[in-house]
């Protein structure tokens, strides 16, 4: 029987792992909606900035691209998710196989 059908993670710290990324990635979401929600119905003001803060260190590149509006959103949502997945990726540990 597969480790994943016996509720066991297959790396060393599998489950803190997934509990610590998918923090994250949950985090770095509800800034892009939070910030969405503003822009269409208040003024956002200084909002963008929580992302910016919360996606380091790659929102250094992302901002350094000549783009702006729906586009610098998206770009600092997918390098949030980037470091989500690499975040789980440095947790995990070693496969127990």
């Amino acid at each position: 029987m597969s480790m994943a059908i016996q509720g066991r993670s297959p790396y060393r710290n599998g489950r803190v792992a997934v509990w610590v990324a998918g923090a994250y990635a949950a985090a770095v979401v509800g800034l892009v909606l939070w910030i969405t929600w503003l822009a269409v119905f208040d003024d956002p003001g200084f909002s963008g900035v929580w992302l910016i803060g919360a996606t380091l260190p790659l929102s250094v590149p992302v901002a350094s691209l000549p783009v702006s509006g729906p586009v610098f959103l998206a770009l600092l949502t997918g390098a949030g998710l980037v470091q989500a997945w690499a975040l789980w990726r440095v947790l995990r540990g070693k496969r127990l196989d």
